[in-house]
This record gives C-alpha cells, structure tokens and sequence, in this order.
C-alpha cells in the first residue's frame, strides 16, 4: 500500500527525466511521491534495472530546478492508449534535494502527503 499521495503532472511534457551520464532524455515525469514516480518512456524500462535520473522542470517563477535521483524500475508495460512505455519506479533512499523538491510542489498545490 503507496505511503504517500502522488503528485499528478497535467502535461506529461512538464517535467523531463535525463541520464545523468550523458544528458539524454529517457522520458516524462507522469507522477512522484517521496517514495518513487511514474515514467512515461519511448522505450521500455527492464524491471529491477536502477536508472540514474536528472529530473527537471520550470519552477513557478520559470526557472529551471533539477534534482539527482536514482531510481529501481519495480515494473514496465505499454499503455496501448497513449504508445508510451510507463514505468514504476522507486527511489530507495531519497536525497535530501529530492525530499525538498516533493515538499516545494507540494506547497506550490497545497496537497498533503
């Protein structure tokens, strides 16, 4: 049973997920909590397989935050709707940036945990 409330993304284009070794774009944020989020991705993820990710979007003053994370794949399958890859992943020991990062969009939308 999820611990947290996710934080759901309207735009799916409004926070991108890079690979922290080369900067290239792996997917959309769809949702996040403190314990993981979910990824929409062109390519399928390998359950188990741990993605370290640069996630960033534009603050409400438009500027760019990112934070560092990395993540375990617990699942991937294809939504034949959209034709994106959604991966469940979760963050097995959250940093501290990341823990602000949740806590600011959630002070931003007034959502509880």
């Amino acid at each position: 049973m999820r611990k947290q409330s996710r934080i759901v993304f309207r735009s799916i284009f409004r926070c991108k997920a890079k690979g922290r070794a080369n900067n290239r774009l792996i997917g959309y944020v769809a949702d996040v909590s403190e314990g993981g989020l979910k990824l929409l991705c062109d390519a399928p993820l390998e359950a188990g397989a741990v993605a370290q990710l640069r996630l960033a979007m534009r603050n409400e003053e438009g500027v760019l935050d990112e934070v560092e994370i990395d993540a375990r794949c617990l699942w991937c399958q294809e939504n034949p709707r959209s034709g994106y890859h959604e991966a469940g992943m979760i963050i097995d020991e959250p940093t501290a940036a990341y823990e602000r990062w949740v806590a600011g969009l959630r002070r931003v939308r007034k959502q509880p945990a």
